[in-house]
């Protein structure tokens, strides 16, 4: 079966599994963001089953997006797409997106330090998340893969540069950052933390699938 026959199989597929959910899931994510590439999908022509980061990160993804979208319509009571209404709406403590620059030279360690110390403050905020939206089902899948991919990217650094755990007076600051304010101020904070949460991860794969493709052993 070749890339092109591969690819329309699979939204064939997404379709079936959305239709008639009120909430929609992945597949418009998959349809307007880099997810659609051929290198994103797997498709170029690479055999062979993807390594376990890659797959859990496929599967967070898929997660955080579902579970951001359901928390967006059942809190705000809009349809999901009025989403991006909300884009400026921002949490400062979530990481910035991965710089390019750093995680497109060689420098695996650096790179793997920076990915290492934005998972665990998105790990840190989940704890937000589920204060203020405690009724959901998928956070607990999401926070627990999202623990078990902070190992595996400590797993792959040198000992001597692994980034240590938040300190408490950090842990402090990023908590406080987000459980004041008024009610609606901690509802949007959590649908930033989500948004910002998916990028990250998008921005994760591509970094390790890059690494990947350059030799630098990341399993």
């Amino acid at each position: 079966m070749n890339s092109s026959t591969r690819y329309l199989s699979l939204l064939s597929a997404l379709v079936v599994l959305v239709k008639g959910n009120p909430v929609p899931s992945a597949l418009s994510e998959l349809m307007n963001s880099g997810w659609t590439s051929g290198e994103e999908l797997g498709t170029d022509g690479e055999t062979g089953a993807p390594p376990k980061w890659e797959k859990m990160i496929k599967m967070l993804v898929h997660e955080v997006t579902t579970l951001r979208n359901q928390q967006f319509v059942e809190e705000f009571q809009k349809p999901v797409e009025e989403i991006s209404s909300f884009s400026q709406h921002q949490v400062p403590s979530t990481p910035p997106h991965l710089s390019k620059t750093l995680c497109s030279t060689s420098n695996k360690e650096a790179c793997l330090q920076e990915i290492s110390r934005g998972l665990q403050v998105y790990q840190l905020l989940l704890q937000h998340v589920k204060a203020e939206y405690p009724q959901s089902t998928l956070l607990p899948s999401v926070t627990h893969q999202t623990t078990v991919l902070i190992g595996l990217v400590k797993d792959q650094m040198k000992v001597a540069e692994v980034v240590e755990d938040l300190s408490a007076s950090e842990r402090k600051r990023v908590l406080g950052e987000v459980s004041t304010g008024t009610e609606w101020e901690r509802k949007t904070s959590v649908h930033a933390i989500l948004r910002e949460l998916r990028n990250f991860l998008v921005d994760t794969k591509r970094a390790l699938r890059r690494m990947a493709k350059r030799g630098k052993d990341f399993q």
